[in-house]
């Protein structure tokens, strides 16, 4: 056997097995766009039988007798029809990427190629009779025929056409698949020309062995990146219905009627158990002290709590944070060794934190404060829940100020800033009262109320009240209660008898500074059996002290 036709035997071998294998693969493979899955299974099996029937060609060429007559016969045939086909095949995978609306209008190139290929076809088999494409020597060798060039011709006019469509129409498909596409026409184009002018090795076929390598890799890419696409969209949907689940349990959590503090409790819970965190925590600003503080925390296991170590922290601590928050809308730190040289570096490290999220509490735009999340073991790059639960949090935290400034105004008396009548009636019935331990309590009302409103005007009267409260509240502040027009309560726990009465006799001494007169009964006891009992002493004392500035007051009017 000459070298030549062993070249030729050994590479058109291989080129068929590839195209075998190439076939099967495309066959077994279901996760592949059904229509080019079907033109491309056609492709690698047309030219699988036309690299085979050349390779047999070639074995049978020069042989004689009657299988050798047959065989040269037989497979030249099959060569001449399956390069028609083989184009066929390739025009329709073509025109599945770049048409692959069926009904869409397709310029009448598509249709001229597929009539080339049958004229093609149709003429190889007129050629079986007439010797128009080829003929057989007395030696069983092939010759080329007087139109060959037609055989030539007409798969290179259609390449030439499928070229334009691919040129024409590029913006369709991606650029790798485009390569592909494009070398199965050039590679076999140049081919093509160059066996017209040149005959001696099959270089047309060994063109169409690497085309179809080509376009299976690309196929084989393409089903790839389909493939991890819905991959990661199969990801991205888990993940979003995991986040949707937790934010629903977040809401429900918010929207649910217990106490708000417990509400807010349990949704760092909630968080701290989907990023896996060691601490969960809210940050509040206040902007006219310019700190921030942290207002809740939500630890688990052996962590240490830092919310009574992180209070009234400046808030030139995390001016990077507050950047972040506005360009990214989030802050992560991946790495705290990455961040030595900023001003949190130190308050992060002694709390043991090596990573961080956070993402900023907005209100009408103006960041209020943050919520974050401190060694994050899952989604520890993904702020999507936290940023989620922005105005959730926002809107208990609002709602949550709301309430306690409600109360604070059920609670406070609007002309003195003293606790009213109804905190005081709270604070007797509490629990808490019962067991309340060196208690100081007294009775106060004032003297003249009522006459500096009849010869002075109630603002007369009211400022006499207010100069009262005044008194009051600088000495015992928070302790103090206006229970009526002119009455005041003054109750304080935890606190030494001598303390107690020595602030009694400067409120006293105060109140004459500033023109006050007041009837004053005080009693202190280390553990009062029944506080209302103690505070009716108190009262009884304040009346014993009023009927002696009565009668004194009387005494002085008769001797004027």
């Amino acid at each position: 056997m000459s070298t030549q036709k062993f070249i030729n035997i050994s590479l058109l071998s291989w080129g068929f097995l590839f195209c075998v294998v190439g076939a099967i693969c495309m066959i077994l493979s279901k996760n592949f766009a059904k229509e080019k899955r079907k033109w491309i299974i056609f492709m690698q099996t047309g030219a699988a039988i036309l690299l085979g029937a050349e390779a047999l060609a070639w074995i049978f060429r020069g042989e004689p007798g009657t299988v050798g007559f047959y065989m040269v016969r037989i497979t030249n045939f099959i060569v001449f029809v399956e390069s028609d086909l083989v184009l066929f095949f390739f025009h329709h995978y073509l025109c599945a990427y770049l048409f692959p609306d069926e009904g869409k209008d397709r310029p009448l190139r598509v249709r001229a190629v597929s009539l080339l290929c049958a004229a093609g076809v149709a003429l190889v088999v007129l050629s079986q009779f007439t010797g128009l494409y080829y003929t057989f020597d007395e030696k069983n060798f092939y010759q080329r025929g007087e139109a060959y060039v037609v055989s030539a011709l007409i798969p290179l006019v259609a390449m030439l056409m499928d070229l334009s469509l691919l040129i024409q129409y590029r913006s369709r498909i991606k650029r790798k698949v485009m390569f592909a596409l494009a070398g199965y026409i050039l590679f076999p184009l140049t081919a093509l020309v160059a066996q017209t002018i040149w005959y001696g090795f099959s270089l047309n076929d060994m063109a169409v062995t690497i085309s179809m390598v080509l376009l299976f890799i690309a196929a084989v890419g393409e089903q790839n990146e389909s493939l991890d696409l819905v991959s990661r969209r199969e990801v991205m949907m888990r993940e979003r219905l995991e986040i949707e689940s937790m934010l629903n349990r977040c809401v429900k959590e918010l929207s649910s009627d217990t106490d708000i503090d417990v509400s807010i409790n349990n949704l760092l819970g909630i968080i701290q158990d989907y990023f896996e965190s060691d601490r969960t925590y809210i940050f509040e600003y206040n902007f006219e002290r310019k700190i921030l503080t942290n207002t809740y925390e939500y630890v688990k296991g052996q962590v240490t709590q830092q919310l009574d170590n992180l209070q009234e922290v400046p808030l030139e601590v995390v001016a990077v944070w507050m950047e972040a928050f506005e360009r990214d809308n989030f802050f992560y730190i991946s790495d705290l060794e990455q961040e030595k040289d900023t001003d949190y570096y130190e308050i992060l490290r002694v709390q043991d934190i090596q990573q961080l999220l956070a993402v900023p509490l907005r209100k009408s735009d103006q960041i209020i404060g943050f919520l974050g999340v401190d060694n994050p073991r899952a989604h520890n790059e993904d702020p999507t829940l936290l940023s989620s639960l922005q105005y959730f949090v926002t809107n208990i935290l609002e709602r949550k100020r709301k309430k306690e400034y409600l109360k604070a105004m059920s609670y406070q008396d609007m002309l003195t800033g003293l606790y009213n009548r109804n905190r005081y009636m709270e604070v007797i019935d509490s629990e808490a009262s019962h067991y309340f331990m060196c208690v100081g309590a007294a009775y106060i009302d004032l003297n003249g109320l009522k006459r500096m409103n009849d010869e002075c005007g109630h603002e007369a009267g009211d400022e006499l009240i207010r100069r009262c409260a005044a008194v009051l509240s600088e000495i015992f502040p928070k302790k103090c209660y206006r229970v009526g027009g002119d009455e005041f309560v003054i109750l304080v726990p935890g606190i030494n008898e001598c303390t107690f009465y020595e602030k009694i006799k400067l409120i006293r001494e105060k109140m004459q500074e500033r023109d006050v007169s007041i009837s004053l009964g005080a009693l202190w006891q280390e553990k009062p059996d029944n506080l209302e009992r103690m505070l009716r002493d108190a009262d009884e004392r304040m009346y014993v002290e009023k009927e002696r500035y009565h009668r004194e007051n009387t005494r002085r009017r008769n001797c004027e």
